[in-house]
């Protein structure tokens, strides 16, 4: 049987590597959801703050959506880095 590569971390360490990373990217995406939804809720109230009949409501209508896809996105991967801990 071959020795293994100098440069190839056993197993083992190799999936305490993996799981710091998972870990440190479903931090990263807690951080940009978070981030998302103020982000989000400022569009909102400056909505709200708007007349009805303001084209600006529609650039931030589209902004909103936007917002809320991204967020639904992240959460769906952040879910399966949740997941892949376990």
């Amino acid at each position: 049987m071959p020795d293994r590569p100098a440069d190839k971390p056993p197993p083992k360490r190799r999936r305490n590597g993996d799981r710091q990373a998972k870990q440190q990217d479903l931090h990263a995406t807690e951080d940009s959801i978070h981030a998302d939804l103020a982000r989000l809720t400022a569009v909102e109230a400056r909505k709200t703050a708007l007349d009805g009949d303001d084209p600006e409501v529609d650039r931030l209508s589209d902004e909103a959506v936007r917002l809320a896809d991204d967020i639904g996105q992240k959460t769906r991967a952040e879910r399966q880095l949740g997941q892949d801990l376990r």
